[in-house]
Formats: structure tokens, sequence, C-alpha cells
């Protein structure tokens, strides 16, 4: 049944990109995965990671996105070569924290484009710690889950103050613990996608922060398997995902973009190469990047991809949201569905981890439904409607 599911969700979000892929130039050293990335301006920089031989690199290169050009720039200091960093940026410096050689790190370190140099900030002030999500909100860089020495994935998430270099805990991520989870930011709210748990299960929800109540909400569910070492980024309002590992071991060159507003997952013209996963990925608004990273068949990679226009894709599989009232429900709401009734609406309810728990099907504009049987907890409801996908999240209360 669930694969059914997944495939009828593929086939209605079919690929309506109206741009292609086109393959850059490569990565100018050594082929590596999990490095980190961040931009400023219209230049991109990237560097650390893993390459052959399990040599953790401290290098850093710069991408001029105008020129198509890399050229080297200044490594992190000696002894500071790691994978599983993250990276972010002010809009004029960039910044390193985190990642793990041996040690795992909670230090942070501060790029000068002008100066071309790094200069050491203030340290997380918590236990080092690899492979966590970051993005920014104006002036704050969130830093959220990742791996400590402890080898468990943790849920703790850090704001750091790029203008004061002060660090400030916030309230842990309510879904439990991610590691090598994406996150990206937009629109004053920050989004988190996929990683592992404390148990090691590949996740799939779609996580928005508010950063004004520090509070986190679930607001959608990604439309296929969970995966890690997967890329995301934010662009002309809306979130563009792509790559990935699954847990049957797939890597993946698919593309996909999310719409905040209307909930709407789209799947977009792929990689034209093999799956990938543990790559860079960075956008300027105008084109999304992919570089370096893992191939299915475990080979380190220096390819570089990009798809240009990123404001020009079109999506249209999903139309707007369902009402659902009262919200939180106990035993029973309404669904009111957009536009006339008459045509048939097949249902579908489903829990964070995909499971169709109901399916019914109405030719009417609203109808009730009783939830009390449903164990209390978040489901996400799916309505298909004139070949359009509609969503609202329910909240069972007992």
């Amino acid at each position: 049944m669930k694969s059914t599911i997944l495939m009828l969700i593929s086939l209605l979000c079919g690929p309506a990109f109206s741009q292609s892929w086109q393959q850059a130039a490569d990565f100018p050293s050594t082929e590596r995965d999990d490095g980190a990335s961040f931009v400023i301006g219209n230049t991109a920089y990237c560097g650390t990671g893993l390459m052959p031989w399990f040599v953790a690199g401290k290098d850093f290169y710069s991408l001029d996105m105008s020129a198509g050009s890399w050229e080297a720039i200044a490594e992190l200091p000696a002894g500071n070569e790691r994978q599983y960093a993250s990276g972010f940026s002010d809009g004029s410096r960039g910044f390193i924290t985190g990642g793990v050689n041996g040690s795992y790190f909670n230090d942070l370190w501060i790029y000068d484009p002008v100066s071309d140099s790094w200069n050491p900030g203030a340290p997380l002030p918590s236990a080092g710690r690899m492979g966590a999500a970051n993005f920014v909100i104006g002036n704050t860089a969130y830093i959220v889950g990742g791996r400590t020495s402890a080898n468990q994935s943790i849920s703790e998430v850090w704001a750091y103050n790029m203008l004061n270099n002060t660090w400030v805990q916030k309230n842990n991520l309510p879904f439990g613990a991610r590691w090598r989870a994406s996150g990206a930011s937009m629109n004053n709210k920050g989004y988190l996608l996929f990683g592992k748990d404390e148990n090691n299960s590949f996740r799939k929800e779609l996580m928005e922060y508010d950063p004004g109540i520090d509070s986190w909400s679930i607001i959608n569910i990604f439309p296929g398997n969970g995966r890690t070492y997967s890329s995301m980024n934010a662009s002309s309002g809306k979130l563009l995902v792509t790559a990935g590992l699954d847990t049957l071991g797939n890597s993946y060159n698919d593309f996909w973009s999310f719409h905040p507003d209307s909930t709407g997952w789209q799947q977009l013209q792929p990689i034209p190469a093999p799956g990938r996963r543990g790559g860079m990925s960075f956008t300027n608004n105008t084109s999304f990047y992919y570089t370096t990273g893992t191939d299915q068949s475990n080979t380190r990679i220096r390819e570089t991809w990009k798809v240009e226009n990123t404001a020009g894709i079109q999506e249209n599989n999903s139309a707007g949201s369902i009402s659902c009232f009262p919200n939180p429900a106990d035993e029973s709401c309404t669904l009111m569905f957009p536009g006339p009734p008459g045509n048939i609406i097949f249902i579908e309810i489903l829990d964070l981890s995909g499971r169709l728990v109901e399916s019914f099907s109405t030719q009417q504009h609203s109808i009730m439904i009783r939830p009390g049987w449903m164990a209390a907890g978040t489901y996400l409801v799916k309505a298909l409607k004139d070949r359009k996908n509609y969503y609202t999240k329910l909240v069972v209360a007992h």
C-alpha cells in the first residue's frame, strides 16, 4: 500500500521543470564527501571533507558563480582538518563550526574574504559534534542536532549571534534527535528535513522553526523514503532538495521543490548522473549547485552540477490547503476542501512515519471524520481532487 501511495504521488508530481542541469567545472582539488560550504554575495566557498584513504581536509576553494571558475583560498589553520562540519554566512563573512577528525570539534572559525584569512570565534559551549544541520535567520545561525563522541544523535539546538559572537541554547528539537539532517531558512523561518534519529531510523518529516516563539512544528512529510546525507537550500520562496542516502543503501539524483505556503512537493528534473550523497550544495537565487560527494558505488567524486533560473521552477500539483476544525480534534472534526463539490475526492491520513492510517473518498465539499480511535499525536491529511494535492496537519488529542 505504501509503495502504491508513493508511486501515485510521484506520478501526480511529475517533472515540471523547464530548465535543465548543466555540468560545471569540477571541484578543483581532491574528490571528497561531507565537506562544508557557505555563500557570500555571488561566490560560494567550499572545503574540508573526507578525501580518499580517509584523509580529512582543511583546504578551501571559492567558486565565482558568474564566471564559473574556482580559485584556492586560505586553508583552515594546521590541525583543523575535519569532515561533517557546518558552514554558514552573515553575507560578508563565512563561518565553520563542528566536525570530526578523530576528536569531535566544538570550535568556530570565521573567514574574512577581504583579508583571505581565518580567525577563531567563540566556541560552542557544549560537547563537540559532527553532522549538525544549520540555517540562518537574520544575524543568527541555528545549529541543530548532530552526533557527539558518545556516537548518538542529539536534539540540541544552539543559536549563534554572528554580530556579537555569542551562543544561546534554544529548546531542543521536540521530535527526536537528528544527525545529518538538512537545514535551510526563508521568510524568517527555519526548516529541517531528513536525518537519522536516536534509533538510527531514517526520518522524512519536514519541520518548521519559528524563532519568535522558539518553537518547532511538523508541516509536511517528504513523499519518498527517509534519507541522510541530503542537501536542502532555499531559493525564490521555495525549498530545493536533492541527493541523499536511504535505509536501503540507495543514493539519489532526484530534485524536489517545496512551497511552504501550499505545503506541496514537486518532483523536478533529476541530476543527469548517477545518484550521490554527502556533497555540498548552494544557491545564489539564480542557480542551484551541487558539487562533490559519493556516488552509488561509494566512489568519491569531484563533479559539479548546476541548474539555472531557479525562480522559473513551475509548480502546479498543489493548489492549497484543507480546512480542519476543530484542530486539535478529539472524537470528531470536519474537513473542508478547496473548490466546488462534485468531483470525487480521495483522502488519506498518514502518521509521521508515512504509514497509511485510513483512506476514504467523498464527493462533498466537506466531510466529518471521527479520529477518536486514533492514537494521540500529529497526522498528515492528504486529499487528491482534480489531479491536485491538498494537505493539512491534523492533531489528535485525547
